[in-house]
């Protein structure tokens, strides 16, 4: 019975993403002749070509991790979802996101490319909110911390003064 749908035709990855032309009928895993063997640390599935994978995008930091082709391709192209911003100067932020990717990748390795799309926005979407809601209280109670501080800091006695 054949798929419905292309799919590799070593191993049935199916994500587009992760598919060389379909002329060739492989996945980028299974294509590969180049790359070293190891470990992927979002498939953890073992002997596959590996790439180092920069979080945030090579411009933004140096944060890698060594993940299969397959994941590679997955993760790369969600970065292109990111905001248009993330092409410009270099931005922490987007770190954030990559890390967000990873996890739910990872989470679900066999996801098809458009949940993990959905589930990784609906994410940040909780994280930005809590992020915000966080800031929004800790604004409300920097100064009467300050304050306290200071208060403490005037009342209590100096430490190490000679007794006369």
């Amino acid at each position: 019975m054949l798929a419905d749908y292309t799919s590799c035709q070593q191993c049935g990855e199916y994500r587009k993403a992760a598919l060389r032309k379909s002329a060739i009928g492989l996945c980028l895993n299974c294509a590969d002749q180049k790359h070293r063997k190891g470990s992927c640390w979002v498939c953890r599935k073992n002997h596959l070509p590996l790439e180092r994978h920069h979080f945030a995008g090579r411009k933004h930091a140096a944060l890698t991790v060594p993940i299969c082709l397959n994941c590679h391709a997955l993760l790369s192209r969600r970065q292109y979802e990111w905001p248009d911003l993330w092409r410009g100067e270099p931005c922490v932020a987007f770190l954030f996101f990559g890390l967000l990717d990873y996890s739910v990748l990872s989470i679900d390795p066999a996801m098809p490319y458009e949940l993990l799309s959905e589930q990784c926005e609906e994410m940040k979407e909780v994280v930005v909110d809590k992020a915000a809601a966080a800031l929004i209280f800790l604004s409300k109670i920097i100064w009467p911390v300050i304050l306290l501080a200071l208060f403490i800091n005037l009342m209590r006695p100096s430490v190490g003064k000679p007794k006369e």
